[in-house]
């Protein structure tokens, strides 16, 4: 078991100051692939206004992904192919889904997929970690200095908003990847002072990224995020699926395929908290967010099951060793719980009550309450927020 001062971020596909996000993504590839660089920028007009984003892809040429050479280039080739199919699968509405996804689409899509080690659906590692570009590398990183790569789905500058914001709060994370570390090697040498300090500095981490969240509220409208922009971050297949069945990968198999869309829940930094932290949840809950990790950078989930193997922070702040070491512990879980708490909030805010409007598109009704991921939004987010109080030290 490697011991944590001798591990090396890089290694897991981690930044000290980026954490999950991918340091400098790519914009373009290679002019191979230029039909790939011209629709991905238009796909979320050509899907949402246009309605000729079908018509487009039916004469998109099969391209050699064998072609791209380095991981930017895979990483960047899935956000294209993410933006061009999901455009394509949902442009028009529940009652519109193809059943066939075309070969020129699905075999690539399947390839790069395969050789990242994710599925091929619009997920967090593309969408947020891969696609949020630092404007300036001279000045601060904050939400005035992120952009995205691509907008991927409709709604024009909220669709980027939403996907900065929440780009933002993985930065944010960043300096708590290496605290973890550090308070675990602590409590192992019964180091008391690294402890606290550590432990201080994941609470005021966590208290920072749920500022940055609320920070949604300036420029994404609850409308234009259920209406416009929500329904095209769907997977597909199970109950109540407009494809209950999932979607064939045309030229890859006949069975169709079902898959899980975007979802918090493939967060690596929400993963990491939880496991560092000893958070245990219920167990159908934890078997969704153990599925999760397939829709997550292999990398990152090697990460997190190292850390959760070898975390200590909970027994030792347990333990007989004085109430200012357990009330570390605790602020920080309090912190998890209170984000938490305002992760249910958003949602009401931006799902549940805008679900509940009469005007609100009748387009996408099979995910009407529930969350991209395809769970129950509310009760799920609950339990979880539960799970995490229940980890707090008496």
């Amino acid at each position: 078991m490697a011991k944590l001062q001798e591990v090396n971020l890089k290694d897991f596909g981690i930044s000290t100051t980026l954490g999950f996000l991918l340091s400098r993504p790519l914009e373009k590839l290679p002019e191979y692939f230029e039909s790939w660089n011209s629709l991905a920028s238009e796909a979320p007009i050509l899907a949402s206004r246009d309605k000729t984003l079908r018509e487009r892809v039916q004469r998109l040429p099969l391209l050699d992904h064998e072609r791209l050479t380095t991981y930017r280039e895979l990483r960047l080739a899935h956000l294209m192919l993410c933006a061009i199919a999901t455009g394509y699968i949902w442009q028009e509405g529940d009652q519109g889904v193809p059943k066939v996804l075309p070969r020129a689409l699905a075999v690539p899509w399947c390839g790069v997929s395969r050789r990242l080690g994710l599925q091929p659906v619009i997920n967090h590692a593309t969408f947020c970690l891969a696609n949020a570009k630092i404007k300036n590398p001279e000045r601060p990183v904050d939400l005035s200095n992120l952009r995205c790569v691509y907008e991927v789905v409709p709604g024009g500058r909220q669709a980027e908003w939403f996907i900065i914001v929440t780009a933002m709060i993985e930065h944010d994370f960043a300096p708590a990847i290496t605290m973890i570390m550090e308070a675990i090697s602590a409590a192992d040498k019964d180091d008391v002072t690294m402890y606290k300090k550590s432990m201080a500095g994941i609470r005021d981490v966590i208290n920072k990224m749920k500022n940055t969240f609320s920070r949604m509220h300036d420029e994404l409208d609850a409308d234009v995020f259920y209406n416009v922009l929500r329904p095209y971050l769907n997977g597909w297949g199970g109950n109540g699926s407009s494809l209950p069945e999932g979607l064939i990968y045309e030229g890859v198999s006949d069975e169709p395929q079902k898959m899980i869309g975007g979802s918090a829940a493939q967060s690596s930094s929400l993963q990491l908290v939880d496991a560092a932290l000893g958070i245990k949840h219920d167990k159908d809950i934890e078997d969704f967010l153990n599925k999760m990790r397939s829709y997550m950078p292999p990398k990152h989930v090697e990460f997190i099951e190292m850390i959760s193997r070898q975390t200590n922070l909970r027994q030792y702040a347990a333990g007989d060793r004085g109430g200012d070491i357990k009330l570390s512990y605790n602020e920080a879980v309090q912190a998890v719980v209170n984000f938490r708490s305002y992760h249910i909030q958003i949602v009401t805010k931006y799902i549940i009550i805008t679900s509940n409007k009469e005007s609100r598109s009748r387009d996408y009704e099979s995910v009407s309450k529930k969350g991209t991921g395809g769970s129950s939004l509310v009760p799920f987010l609950k339990c979880i927020r539960e799970a995490t109080v229940r980890t707090l030290i008496d």
